[in-house]
C-alpha cells in the first residue's frame, strides 16, 4: 500500500453551507422556545417539555453537521458507517437532553449543563467524522481543533448566560434574548463544525479505492430532510403550545397581582375598621363617662330642690297662698321630671358601657303587673281610657330583675298612655315556648314603618318640632331595650298608622344576666 502526503481538495456548495447556518440557527431557537415552556407549565408535563427541547437540539446539531458535510464533495468516493451514523446520532440527542435537564433541574448548575450541550457538539462531530469511509485518511491541526470546541463549550455558555440573565432584567425584551442566544448556540453549533473542518486535513492514503458500504449521499440527504422536518414541527408546536402557555401564565399573573392587590386592600379597611371601632368605643366609653359624672353632679342640686319644695307643699313654716302653692307644686314636678331624665341617663350610661349590672331572680308576674297597673291607673284614668291587664292562667312567676322588667313596663305603658287619645291600653301576659311574653297594646296613633329603626336609638323621637304635641326625651325605649338585652331578652313592636301598637318584652324562661 502506496501513503502520499497529498491533501485532498473538496469542492463547496455555498447553498448547503447557507442550509446547514440557517439549520443551527433555526434549530437553536426552536430548542430554546421548547425549553421556556418548561418553568411555566405544570409539573406533570415540564418532563415532555425538556424532553422535546433536548430532542430538537439533538436533531440541530446531527442535521447541521451533515450537511455541512454534504456541503463539500471530496474528489473520492465517499461512503458512511451505518452503525457510527446511529451512534452519532444518539450522542446528539442524549447529551442534548442531558444538559437541558441539568440546566433546568439545578438552579447554580446551568454552566455544568451549558459544558454538557457543548460536550455533545463536539463528540457528535468527530463521532461523524469517524463514520466517513472512504480511501483516504483524516489528520487535524490541534491548534485548530482546541479553537473549535473552545467555540462549541463558550457559545453554548453564552447562550444559556443570555436566558438566565433575561429572568432578572426586565428592561431585556423575550426577543431580543432569545435571538441572542439562539444566535449563540447556532454559534457554537456551527461555528465548532467549521472550525473543525478548517483543522480536518484528509489526505490521500492508498492508490487503490477500498470497497465502500452502499450508504450514499442520497441517502443521508434524505435522513437529513427528515430530521429537518421534525425540527419545524417542533418548531410549529413549540410556537402553538408556546403562546397559549404564555397567555395562561399571563392571565394567571394578572390573577395574582388582582387578588394581591384585593387582600391589600382588604387588609388595610380592616385595619381602617378597627381603628373607627376602637374610636367610636372610646368615643362611646367617654360619653357615658360623661353622662355619668354629669348625672352624679346634676342630682345634688336637685335633690335640694325636691326637697325645699316638700317642705314648701307641706306648709310646715306657715300657710302659702293659692298662687304660691300652685308654683311651689310646679317646681316640684318639674324638679320629679328632671330627676328621672337624670336617673334614664345614668342607666342609659351604665347600659352602653356594660357596668349596668342586674340582679336576676325570681319575680311575681302578678305583683309586677299590679304594681305597674297601680301606678299608673291614674294617668289612664285622666285620659279617660280603659286600662287593664291579663295573666295567661298557670303563670306565676318568671326569672328576671324585678326592678328593671318593672322600669321597663311601666316605661312602655307611660308610652302607650301617652300616645292614646282614646280606647284602650292593655296589658297581656302569656308563655310562648321556652319565653315569657308581656305585651303591651294600644289604640293610638300607631308608627310608620319608616320610624320603626329609630324607635330604639338614643334621642330618636317621631315628632321632632319645636312645638312637638308629645313632650319627651327619647330615651326611654332605648333603655327599656338595654335593660331587656342585660337579661337575655329584647322588645318588639307590631304597629298600623291610625290604629294602635303593641310593644312585647321576650323574657326566657330561665332568664340569664349578660351585665
Amino acid at each position: 500500500m502506496l501513503h502520499s502526503v497529498e491533501d485532498l481538495v473538496a469542492t463547496s456548495d455555498f447553498r448547503l453551507i447557507v442550509l446547514s447556518v440557517l439549520i443551527s440557527f433555526i434549530g437553536s431557537y426552536t430548542a430554546i422556545d421548547i425549553a421556556e415552556q418548561i418553568p411555566i407549565d405544570s409539573a406533570r408535563s415540564r418532563q415532555f417539555w425538556l424532553i422535546g427541547s433536548g430532542i430538537v437540539l439533538g436533531l440541530t446539531i446531527w442535521a447541521m453537521h451533515f450537511t455541512g458535510i454534504l456541503a463539500h464533495t471530496l474528489p473520492i468516493p465517499v461512503g458512511y458507517n451505518f452503525l457510527l451514523l446511529l451512534l452519532s446520532v444518539a450522542i446528539a440527542i442524549n447529551g442534548s437532553i442531558i444538559g437541558v435537564w441539568i440546566a433546568n433541574q439545578f438552579e447554580v448548575w446551568w454552566i455544568l449543563g451549558a459544558v454538557m450541550i457543548g460536550s455533545t457538539i463536539i463528540a457528535m462531530h468527530y463521532i461523524s467524522m469517524a463514520a466517513l469511509q472512504m480511501a483516504a485518511r483524516q489528520v487535524y491541526d490541534l491548534p485548530l481543533v482546541l479553537v473549535s470546541g473552545v467555540i462549541a463549550i463558550a457559545g453554548s455558555l453564552g447562550g444559556f448566560w443570555l436566558l438566565r440573565f433575561r429572568e432578572n432584567n426586565a428592561i431585556f425584551s423575550r426577543w431580543r434574548q432569545v435571538i441572542g442566544s439562539a444566535g449563540s448556540m447556532g454559534i457554537a453549533i456551527s461555528g465548532m463544525h467549521y472550525g473543525a473542518m478548517i483543522a480536518t486535513h484528509i489526505r490521500a492514503a492508498t492508490t487503490q479505492s477500498p470497497q465502500i458500504e452502499p450508504i450514499s449521499s442520497r441517502v443521508l440527504a434524505i435522513v437529513i430532510g427528515v430530521a429537518a422536518l421534525l425540527i419545524l414541527t417542533g418548531a410549529l408546536l413549540a410556537s402553538f403550545f408556546g403562546r397559549q402557555l404564555t397567555a395562561e401564565r399571563a392571565r394567571i399573573e394578572a390573577l395574582q397581582i388582582t387578588e394581591a392587590q384585593l387582600e391589600e386592600l382588604v387588609r388595610q379597611r380592616t385595619k381602617e375598621l378597627e381603628q373607627e371601632k376602637f374610636a367610636s368605643e372610646a368615643a362611646s366609653q367617654a360619653k357615658s363617662a360623661f353622662l355619668s359624672n354629669t348625672s352624679h353632679e346634676l342630682r345634688t342640686p336637685l335633690t335640694a330642690i325636691i326637697g325645699f319644695s316638700s317642705v314648701l307643699l307641706e306648709q310646715v313654716f306657715g300657710a302659702l297662698t293659692p298662687r304660691q302653692l300652685q308654683y311651689v307644686q310646679q317646681i316640684s314636678d318639674a324638679g320629679y321630671q328632671l330627676l328621672a331624665l337624670i336617673n334614664d341617663l345614668l342607666d342609659l350610661a351604665k347600659a352602653e358601657s356594660g357596668r349596668e349590672v342586674v340582679e336576676i331572680g325570681s319575680v311575681s308576674v302578678e305583683a309586677v303587673c299590679q304594681a305597674c297597673f297601680d301606678t299608673l291607673q291614674g294617668q289612664a284614668e285622666h285620659r279617660g281610657l280603659a286600662f287593664s291587664y291579663a295573666i295567661e292562667a298557670g303563670i306565676t312567676t318568671c326569672t328576671a330583675d324585678e326592678r328593671r322588667v318593672t322600669q321597663i313596663l311601666l316605661n312602655l305603658l307611660a308610652n302607650a298612655i301617652k300616645f292614646t287619645e282614646v280606647g284602650s291600653v292593655t296589658l297581656s301576659v302569656r308563655q310562648v315556648e321556652s319565653s315569657i311574653e308581656f305585651e303591651i297594646c294600644d289604640t293610638g296613633i300607631g308608627i310608620a314603618p319608616i320610624d320603626r329603626e329609630k324607635l330604639f336609638q338614643p334621642f330618636q323621637q317621631l315628632d321632632q318640632g319645636l312645638a312637638r304635641k308629645y313632650q319627651g326625651t327619647g330615651l326611654g325605649l332605648a333603655l327599656s331595650q338595654k335593660l331587656a338585652q342585660l337579661q337575655g331578652g329584647e322588645i318588639t313592636v307590631k304597629s298600623t298608622i291610625g290604629e294602635g301598637s303593641c310593644f312585647t318584652l321576650h323574657l326566657p324562661q330561665e332568664s340569664r344576666s349578660l351585665g
